[in-house]
């Protein structure tokens, strides 16, 4: 028998070409791709999706099977990975905007539109925490006719179901969501996300992200939710021995953040894994 009979998705999110790199070769069937994920992900230059999409174009058939991984079969991936633009103008989770912050935003993913990438990632509130309609009527109109997620600017609205309703109804087709909880890893978020996914799941689709790991992957597949989300990120000090604080202030020793291959590949065999058929003896 099996566990499931579908196909669960991984969502890789990125800001650099070696991340995007390694997302692809460790079998990521989807990029989120941003500027300065340390802010939470902004909208990408254009320089670098121009590169992601000329790469994507051009790769042939992935062979990325980790050397200790016999079951998954991760090296039967041969789709090329659809490409998701961040559309979000400034750092900070005030995702209440100005209406020449939209302006910005509408331009930007007029331009991204028209390179030829597959998704967009938006999410407007209002300065009470609700769903901002009007914004991003505007947004889902625009990027019309490729799909829209609306990310975790959902995880602070005030009223979960209210503003799912919202988001459903806007036309949003993915709410990507750490269960209104600052990771996936609470219990509570557990429980939120799969309420949503008992009354939503046939409405839209809940990509749960923000703290998955190989662990808590299963149960996330096991409720079955058709996407995950994750950074799969890796650290390294700079090749510099001396560092300049550019910007905010942080704290401790700079570290580089990048997606690692391996990250992905082991990530996506815990998914790959709760979906392989259950050996009867």
């Amino acid at each position: 028998m099996w566990r499931h009979l579908f196909k669960v998705k991984l969502e890789v999110c990125i800001d650099s070409l070696e991340s995007a790199i390694n997302a692809i070769h460790g079998g990521a069937e989807e990029l989120e791709v941003c500027s300065s994920l340390a802010e939470g992900g902004l909208t990408p230059t254009v320089g670098l999706v121009k590169q992601i999409l000329y790469m994507v174009q051009n790769i042939g058939t992935r062979t990325p099977i980790h050397p200790t991984c016999t079951k998954c079969k991760c090296a039967e991936l041969t789709e090329k990975p659809s490409v998701n633009i961040m559309i979000r103008c400034r750092a900070g989770s005030d995702f209440c905007y100005t209406p020449l912050e939209v302006e910005t935003m509408l331009l930007d993913l007029v331009v991204m539109k028209n390179m030829g990438v597959n998704r967009f990632v938006f999410g407007a509130l209002t300065c009470e925490q609700e769903v901002d309609v009007d914004i991003c009527a505007k947004i889902i109109d625009k990027a019309s006719p490729l799909p829209v997620t609306f990310h975790r600017a959902f995880d602070i609205c005030k009223n979960t179901l209210v503003s799912i309703e919202k988001i459903v109804k806007l036309g949003f087709d993915r709410v990507l969501t750490s269960g209104q909880r600052p990771s996936v890893e609470d219990h509570e978020a557990f429980q939120i996300i799969s309420d949503l996914m008992g009354f939503y799941k046939d409405k839209i689709h809940i990509m749960p992200g923000a703290g998955i790991n190989t662990d808590n992957v299963k149960k996330y597949v096991k409720l079955g939710c058709p996407l995950i989300h994750s950074s799969c990120k890796a650290s390294r000090e700079p090749k510099m021995g001396k560092t300049l604080s550019m910007g905010m202030e942080t704290a401790g020793p700079e570290r580089i953040y990048y997606t690692d291959k391996n990250n992905v590949i082991r990530l996506r065999c815990a998914i790959r894994n709760e979906l392989l058929p259950i050996q009867k003896h």
